[in-house]
């Protein structure tokens, strides 16, 4: 294999490791604010059960546990799909396995960022700004 092609495929390759490591920071720095956010209102919601905010995290914890579900669900068909474009992208172009590996990773954890996206801006209104902007 010449070089300049070894190049072009390592450069693709990197590229598909750099998605996996931004998707897998964003989940580890949004979880935490999640989990802080619902803790928040459940203590709130636990010293006073006739406050607004209770009653609105009411059932937060049936949503937490369904959304999970949701989510896992849509990440094994994201990555089922992408494994299958993979196999075709395969017949028509020249990739490292590798690369194929990180697509399909990086499609499996999509629907879990954006399900933390939409728990912050949810659960957060206004108290933070962590939501950065998508490409």
């Amino acid at each position: 294999m010449p070089m300049r092609q070894l190049q072009t495929l390592l450069g693709s390759t990197t590229a598909g490791m750099a998605g996996v490591c931004e998707a897998m920071t964003e989940i580890a720095r949004l979880s935490p604010m999640v989990i802080a956010l619902r803790t928040d209102a459940a203590f709130a919601a636990f010293a006073d059960p006739t406050s607004a905010s209770a009653s609105a995290s009411a059932g937060e914890p049936l949503r937490m546990i369904v959304e999970k579900i949701d989510a896992m669900a849509q990440s094994s068909l994201a990555a089922t799909l992408e494994a299958g474009l993979t196999v075709g992208r395969s017949l028509t172009e020249r990739r490292l396995p590798l690369d194929a590996a990180f697509r399909v990773a990086t499609a499996a954890m999509e629907p879990i960022r954006g399900r933390l996206r939409d728990n912050v801006r949810r659960l957060a209104p206004g108290r933070l700004d962590a939501t950065p902007a998508r490409d």
